[in-house]
């Protein structure tokens, strides 16, 4: 045996492999040393939110998704191209048991089969935000941008796929959106025509929501936007002579004199004017101007900030020997249908009435405005206390040849009283609608008695 160790020389052969092994660690020391370094933004990985919902019905709403991470480890290890790959941070949520609100949770670091160990993080914690999660609809609202084609008109834009979004997150937040709205380009466009539309989230004020954790199941979609062709139309009125005033004597004006109309090109091709009714000349007060509705043809509709109505005013050419005479009447003939049964008295609260007479100025001149009474039929009972506005018919007597009354409805107020002069006002339990501050008899002629009381 000490022959076969002296021979093979065995303990010097050992000794050199401890030399070398001694040798290596030394080396490996001083080429390869232990070093530290942070590797940025490492992604935080959730676990554990299948639990945290299946437990509490909690979501994670927000969390801080990245962190800087500190390692320690051999100098070839730490800078290997691959090593940064993987280091992973994770979180576990499934521990929360208090309920929602904010948590600090320390992320596990792994650093894959490198031997490289986590020294310490940037943040020490992460930020992790819980809260119920419910679901809302809200309508969707869009708006066109830029100018259309001349001679046409972009209507309301009308979502294809749907008008209304569900939108997510904490209830709270969810209260606070009121609709999606968004926008669509029309500009050069002379038909009508579908686009796709981003939309956002707002409030009631029309400001847009901002800062929260609401999301939308979309932020897209599609829109027909309608493009009408749009025509200028002349307003007209027909007008029926009267005894003194005929069509020809008069001149009419119209405000406006054309109305802006939208509709289906073919239809307005055939609208050459709009007619506003028929004015009778003898009713016709001239230098008044006379609200008139517009009406529309079917299939077509007022362009955006067109009147509904128009004013016609019906004057007398200069050169014509029609003149007009206005004169206050002061007589009243009040007429109660219920004075034999009535309690009340009753005063006429109106001093004077302006009426016009229409003729030859030598015709005019002779009128008799005593001649000139106003007669008003009402019933006190059914009106009751107070004060009302009752229609009056005004009545002449021995008018001059030539000369015509324009108009007759008058609108009078009169004043009812108890017998002690009451003022109160004490509504009758069944109104009769037939007499209720309207003229009843205003063909009968009136006496001759004037006066403001029953």
């Amino acid at each position: 045996m000490k022959q076969f160790t002296k021979k093979h020389d065995i303990w010097l052969r050992l000794l050199s492999l401890l030399l070398a092994f001694v040798l290596w660690i030394v080396v490996r020391d001083i080429e390869n040393p232990s070093k530290q370094t942070t590797i940025r933004d490492v992604e935080v990985k959730l676990s554990g939110t299948e639990q945290l919902m299946n437990n509490y019905g909690l979501s994670v709403i927000e969390y801080t998704n990245t962190i800087d991470v500190e390692v320690e480890g051999p100098n070839n290890e730490i800078t290997d191209s691959t090593f940064r790959k993987k280091v992973s941070a994770t979180i576990d949520v499934s521990d929360i048991t208090d309920g929602a609100g904010e948590y600090a949770l320390t992320p596990q670091i792994v650093t894959g089969s490198y031997n490289v160990d986590p020294v310490r993080t940037e943040p020490t914690t992460v930020r992790v935000l819980v809260d119920k999660v419910t679901t809302a609809s809200v309508p969707v609202r869009v708006e066109t941008t830029g100018t259309v084609a001349d001679g046409s008109r972009a209507g309301t834009p009308e979502p294809t796929t749907t008008k209304e979004v569900t939108i997510s997150g904490p209830e709270a937040e969810l209260q606070e959106v009121a609709y999606a709205y968004g926008t669509i380009d029309v500009t050069g466009k002379s038909s009508t025509f579908t686009g796709d539309c981003s939309i956002a989230l707002y409030n009631d004020a029309g400001e847009p929501i901002t800062g929260t954790h609401v999301t939308c199941q979309t932020d897209t979609i599609t829109v027909r936007v309608p493009i009408y062709p749009v025509e200028s139309v002349p307003l007209t009125v027909s007008l029926t002579d009267g005894e003194t005033l005929k069509e020809e004597q008069v001149d009419v004006s119209i405000n406006p004199p054309s109305i802006t109309l939208i509709g289906d090109q073919k239809t307005l091709a055939g609208i050459t004017e709009i007619n506003l009714g028929t004015i009778a000349l003898d009713d016709a007060r001239t230098g008044v101007p006379v609200e008139m509705e517009i009406p529309l043809p079917e299939g077509v509709r007022l362009d955006s900030g067109q009147p509904s109505t128009a004013e016609v005013t019906i004057s007398v050419k200069e050169e014509e020997s029609v003149s007009t005479r206005k004169v206050q009447v002061t007589k009243f003939v009040p007429t109660d249908t219920a004075q034999e049964e009535t309690p009340y008295s009753v005063s006429v609260l109106t001093e004077s009435v302006e009426i016009e007479l229409r003729g030859s100025e030598s015709a005019l001149e002779q009128v008799d405005v005593n001649s000139l009474s106003i007669g008003l039929t009402f019933d006190s009972v059914s009106l009751g206390l107070g004060t009302h506005k009752v229609k009056g018919q005004v009545a002449a007597t021995g008018l001059p040849a030539g000369v015509t009354l324009v108009g007759s409805d008058a609108e009078v107020e009169i004043e009812i009283t108890g017998p002690g002069g009451e003022e109160a006002v004490t509504p009758p339990e069944e109104n009769d609608p037939a007499q209720d501050g309207e003229a009843q008899d205003t063909d009968a002629a009136p006496s001759e008695e004037g006066g403001d009381g029953t």
